[in-house]
């Protein structure tokens, strides 16, 4: 394999545990199948804003230099709606620049075109980055994740993608999305729905049934039981629609009673309840409910530190989540796990849980009631080790395949090899 560079393309923020988890993940990988190839990650923040700092600063196995800024400076979260607007024309334009490849003689192209020009093939980094939903007008969103990916094909320089769950492709989004997977050397699913759903698409290159590359920074093993008389369960909420963004809706609504009641109930009957924390808009989510949490009498753990999270859930016998990527750190170190999902987000828990034969343990919003938790909890629970040896040897599994599967890819695509 004659490959001497290659960029990482997008490389995610702080924000939230699960995110940072895929840098971390997605370097793992990269060390492992092609150890001695130089690797620039490019952000999705600009080198000027605080979540770049803050990724300079947490991010491991990026060597000085190697992390570069993104051209997006839009960022609804903590701009006025004047510099949004800014934002918006200064990165459109920029956008305009970088696909249509002008100028090239003079310094006008981003840090990611220089980034991605330069190198010998590019990598987009994996996660639940290629969809659209039309009821949120993510339009916007969807452009700037295949930012990336338009500049390698305008460019003619070969690029793969990494695990991804990749839904709701009609319309535009199809026309956009498609052709792009349809130029790539390879494309990795991070989950058996997606792998399924793409392979309808009839697409002609090498499509790869992977797992979520944050797996790969947890050492599995099976777990013992707790030796006490309590049972040691984990719960992480999520309670916000589609990219983390508008008002709680009625399914929302009821879902959150639902939730509150199980974890009541849960402390009545004399289990450990810890209400864990891995994200900032969940953390606000907590804050709102404080008294009724403190009424309920669950403990708390916050954190947004991926090897952090790991060692906490290697304590408990149990992890109740409604986020991917908490489910992730509990499987990846052999923890029980029971996943609540919302279809709008996509099949990425449905479709994880499927690939680690642990499908039953994947339960939609409208069949969790607090019986059908109850239930499931009770289940998971008698298992007990059981379970986790099976988990574990899945998740080791998985990751072999993932790392081997990468290996094959890169030397057998024209691009690459």
């Amino acid at each position: 394999m004659d490959l001497d560079s290659l960029t990482l393309a997008y490389a995610y923020g702080c924000r939230n545990a699960g995110d940072f988890a895929i840098n971390e993940g997605s370097l793992a990988l990269l060390d492992r199948t092609v150890p001695d190839v130089d690797v620039t990650a490019v952000s999705r923040f600009a080198s000027e804003s605080p979540e770049y700092e803050r990724m300079v600063e947490e991010l491991d196995g990026v060597e000085d230099g190697a992390l570069v800024g993104g051209p997006i400076t839009y960022d609804p979260e903590s701009q006025s709606r004047p510099a949004q607007l800014a934002a918006l024309a200064r990165n459109g334009l920029q956008y305009g620049v970088d696909v249509a490849g002008v100028a090239d003689d003079l310094s006008v192209h981003s840090a990611l075109y220089e980034g991605i020009t330069d190198a010998d093939a590019m990598l987009f980094n994996g996660g639940n980055a290629i969809h659209y939903s039309p009821s949120h007008g993510n339009l916007p969103y969807l452009l700037a994740m295949l930012y990336p990916l338009q500049v390698a094909r305008r460019n003619d320089v070969p690029y793969g993608l990494l695990p991804q769950t990749t839904f709701a492709l009609e319309g535009v989004a199809r026309r956009l999305v498609v052709p792009l997977l349809e130029d790539a050397e390879f494309v990795m699913t991070r989950d058996a729905i997606t792998f399924d759903y793409l392979s309808e698409f009839g697409l002609s290159t090498q499509l790869i049934n992977g797992v979520d590359t944050a797996f790969l920074n947890g050492t599995p093993t099976a777990g013992d039981p707790s030796d006490g008389e309590s049972n040691r369960i984990a719960a992480v909420p999520r309670f916000s629609t589609l990219g983390d963004t508008g008002e709680l809706d009625a399914a929302g609504k009821r879902m959150e009673d639902t939730f509150l009641t199980y974890l009541d109930r849960l402390v009545d009957a004399g289990d450990e309840v810890t209400l864990t924390i891995q994200t900032e808009i969940d953390a606000a989510w907590a804050e709102r409910n404080r008294d009724r949490l403190d009424d309920i009498g669950v403990g708390y753990y916050e954190s947004y530190d991926p090897d952090e999270l790991r060692a906490h859930y290697a304590e408990m016998d149990l992890l109740v989540t409604m986020r991917l990527h908490a489910a992730i750190f509990a499987l990846s170190v052999g923890t029980p796990t029971i996943g609540v999902y919302r279809p709008e987000w996509g099949p990425k828990m449905d479709g994880t849980f499927r690939t680690l034969d642990i499908a039953e343990y994947a339960i939609p919003w409208d069949g969790a009631t607090v019986e059908t938790l109850e239930a499931a909890t009770a289940d998971a629970l008698d298992e007990g080790r059981a379970l986790s040896q099976h988990v574990a040897d899945n998740v080791s599994l998985r990751n072999e395949a993932l790392v081997s599967d990468l290996r094959t890819a890169l030397s057998t695509a024209d691009g690459f090899a």
